[in-house]
């Protein structure tokens, strides 16, 4: 027998290999991930997005899925320090923000339909630099310069819910199985769990003859607190939110996917705790432990306000390209791709990967340049799971999340 050489031995080895990898992917229970269409294989997004509804594989009827994501970063110290002594402490110049945006959803689709059980947080806060490097003289128990002043200007909006959706998919374009176009539209009926608001500003100013001297105004509005007698920790609202998106692919390798969540969204809450005050101090003195003893002159009004709010809305823009083939046989199957989300003036650019590594299974790579968060994941056909962090001592990172996801067609 003659051994093939050059070319042909060339195309002989890259067809055993082709046919090597279907058998093990048959072995091994259904085609890879690469064989979805490519904004199938993305990694999850730091915000949700709206994406077509998802069809059933040959076979099945229906396809349950449950998600699970949360992702928290913050500017000026690490994530765990947030309310601790804030060790870690690097500041942005400017405004100071931190993000926090955690989501849960059991689904079951079926041809175009979707319905499915949803629960969501999202807690944004923006600071001057002025309101952090006050909170970290406190948390360190520091004496600034002679002279030292800082403009504190700081806002906390937070939104807890829980609902049901109800989601529909139309297509149309030339391919069937790969339909140019795809627009999705939901609406989710909800309850909002709770709501929390905060509004600080003043200005405060340490002198070495004198001690500090604070002058704010804060505004706080939180259904899960008492102030003075006005709250109920019970106290719950509804309401009604809508998301769009819209998925065009130009190629069976490439697409471009635009969700806007919480389009349009309206929420009511009645007989929500509000405490509006006046702060004044001018204090030397430290308390027995270490931290400053400033015993504030306090003017205030409590009293419970009926809310109605509009969740931040939520937009993302989303490109990928596969690879099949046009790298070389080592890329085949890869997805290359660019993201950028936005939320309540935060924005959010990412760059990512899908990488086959094995029959059956995807290597994920997402990284978010606003924290400056890596997030590596490993995706089946019936599960993924991806973790971020900006840095390897978990304790240190200022910022951190995760992915997890089962998928059952049936």
């Amino acid at each position: 027998m003659t051994t093939p050489r050059g070319p042909l031995r060339a195309a002989c080895l890259q067809a055993a290999r082709r046919a090597a990898f279907s058998c093990l992917a048959a072995a091994t229970g259904g085609p890879a991930l690469a064989a979805e269409p490519a904004w199938a294989t993305m990694p999850a997004p730091l915000l949700p997005v709206r994406l077509p509804v998802a069809s059933a594989p040959a076979g099945a009827s229906w396809v349950l899925r449950t998600e699970a994501a949360d992702f928290t970063a913050a500017d000026a110290t690490a994530v765990r320090d947030f309310s601790g002594d804030w060790a870690t402490y690097h500041p942005r110049d400017g405004r100071n923000q931190a993000l926090q945006s955690a989501r849960i959803e059991m689904s079951a689709a079926s041809r175009q339909w979707e319905v499915a059980a949803t629960a969501r947080s999202d807690i944004l806060i923006h600071g001057s630099r002025g309101a952090f490097d006050v909170v970290h003289a406190y948390k360190q128990r520091s004496t600034p310069a002679d002279g030292s002043q800082y403009t504190v200007d700081a806002q906390e909006r937070g939104v807890v819910w829980a609902g049901l959706r109800g989601a529909r998919s139309w297509a149309w374009g030339a391919d069937a199985a790969a339909p140019a176009w795809q627009l999705t539209a939901a609406v989710t009926v909800l309850t909002v769990r709770r709501v929390q608001q905060a509004d600080v500003q003043g200005a405060a100013r340490y002198d070495a003859q004198t001690g500090y001297d604070f002058n704010a105004q804060t505004l706080r509005v939180d259904s899960r607190k008492d102030f003075g007698g006005w709250g109920d920790d019970t106290t719950t609202g509804s309401g009604l939110t809508t998301d769009l998106g819209l998925l065009w692919q130009p190629t069976d390798r490439a697409f471009v996917n635009l969700s806007l969540v919480d389009a349009a969204s309206r929420l009511k809450v009645d007989n929500v705790p509000t405490e509006a005050t006046s702060l004044s101090s001018s204090v030397f003195g430290v308390d027995d432990r270490g931290y400053l003893d400033y015993k504030p002159l306090v003017n205030g009004r409590y009293s419970a306000s009926n809310l109605r709010l509009q969740l931040a809305r939520k937009w993302s823009l989303t490109a990928g390209w596969r690879f099949d083939g046009a790298a070389g046989d080592i890329a085949d199957g890869a997805v290359l791709g660019a993201r950028w989300e936005h939320i309540g003036g935060l924005d959010l650019p990412a760059l990512w990967l899908t990488w086959p590594v094995a029959p059956g299974w995807t290597l994920q790579l997402d990284a978010e340049t606003r924290f400056k968060s890596l997030g590596i994941g490993v995706a089946t056909r019936y599960a993924s799971l991806l973790l971020r962090s900006r840095s390897l001592p978990a304790g240190e990172s200022s910022a951190l999340g995760w992915q997890a996801s089962l998928r059952w067609p049936f």
